[in-house]
């Protein structure tokens, strides 16, 4: 991911629905429809809801949608550990995820 990394975009409709880690979903759709920012928020999602990482299975058609996918929830996670609690708090509200303590 190059440059600064953007604020998460708030997940809406069929978007949230997919991100839900209580679902198990099959996600398909038309290029540049966002699969990708739904993908990276539903495993950002299942880590917040203490899904093993180990546990977790992405399944891409090419090693570049993999590549893409795994840079950004690595470069999330390393910005969250970073983020002033204002800035954390919009990036949980924006996955539907509750910012409390225990979050």
């Amino acid at each position: 991911m190059t440059g600064r990394l953007q604020p998460l975009k708030p997940l809406e409709g069929a978007q949230k629905a997919a991100s839900d880690p209580q679902s198990q979903i099959w996600l398909s759709a038309s290029a540049g429809t966002g699969k990708t920012h739904v993908l990276t928020a539903r495993v950002l999602r299942l880590l917040l809801n203490d899904a093993p990482p180990e546990t977790i299975l992405c399944l891409t058609f090419t090693k570049a949608g993999a590549a893409e996918m795994a840079e950004r929830i690595q470069a999330r996670l390393a910005a969250w550990v970073r983020m002033a609690d204002a800035d954390l708090r919009k990036e949980l509200n924006a996955l539907d995820e509750p910012y409390d303590e225990q979050a």
